[in-house]
């Protein structure tokens, strides 16, 4: 009868110990999408900030185009006075070609600004839609990873329903309601391992030796046994 005992105790503790690991498999499902879910955020992130950059390069070509069209004007008006027949003062004429000396030179000026602008433009565009690929290649591999967590949590909860059934029919076999408050005493605080079989002159919890006279108890009653170092519960493993 009491080693009917001990052999439900050590099976509740296996069944306790697997319940333990399919609940950190639970707690570590997140994990799997967690990096990937970081990696989208960052991408959409970096994405509207460059099309936010993008917008305003826009604006900023929309009024370096203005200003160039403003500058071809004047030239164009400069250039009619200059041909136009209307001046005919040396010295004004050749104010009025440095003027437009001075006009055509902005106007160069602006246009390099527009070239590079554009050149900016264009290999920003080209990193927005790099961007847009590695995020649906992302997304991509989001969806599939979720499906596979949501696959893995189904079976995981299957698993504990099941263990959880097992758990009780385990735990009912148990009379000894000292030793099972003992066992869920020492459960908690030495990480999910109360008891223990020794056979040999080592505690497997502690991994210390065991005094003469514990082993002679253990091998000729096989009663409760305290660990003297680890406080477990010892059973000699036949």
């Amino acid at each position: 009868m009491i080693e009917e005992q001990y052999d439900m105790l050590l099976e509740l503790q296996k069944i306790d110990i697997d319940i333990d690991e399919e609940e950190k498999k639970k707690r570590n499902l997140p994990l799997m999408i967690e990096g990937i879910t970081k990696k989208i955020l960052m991408l959409k992130d970096s994405s509207k900030n460059k099309n936010e950059n993008y917008k305003n390069l826009q604006v900023k070509l929309k009024r370096i185009e203005l200003n160039l069209t403003e500058k071809s004007n004047k030239i164009e008006k400069h250039q009619e006075d200059l041909y136009g027949g209307k001046i005919s003062d040396i010295k004004e004429l050749k104010q009025i070609q440095k003027v437009i000396a001075n006009y055509k030179e902005e106007k160069d000026s602006i246009e390099e600004d527009v070239l590079d602008l554009m050149e900016e433009m264009e290999d920003l565009d080209k990193s927005i839609g790099h961007l847009d690929d590695d995020l649906k290649a992302k997304e991509k591999e989001f969806k599939k990873r979720k499906e596979e967590t949501d696959l893995s949590r189904l079976v995981i909860e299957k698993n504990m329903n099941s263990l959880n059934i097992k758990r009780e029919e385990t735990f009912n076999k148990i009379t000894d309601d000292r030793l099972l408050k003992e066992y869920g005493h020492l459960r908690k605080e030495k990480g999910g391992k109360a008891i223990m079989e020794v056979d040999g002159s080592m505690c497997p919890g502690c991994y210390l030796d065991l005094p003469s006279d514990v082993i002679y108890q253990l091998k000729k009653n096989r009663k409760i046994i305290i660990c003297p170092n680890c406080s477990r519960i010892l059973i000699w493993k036949d």
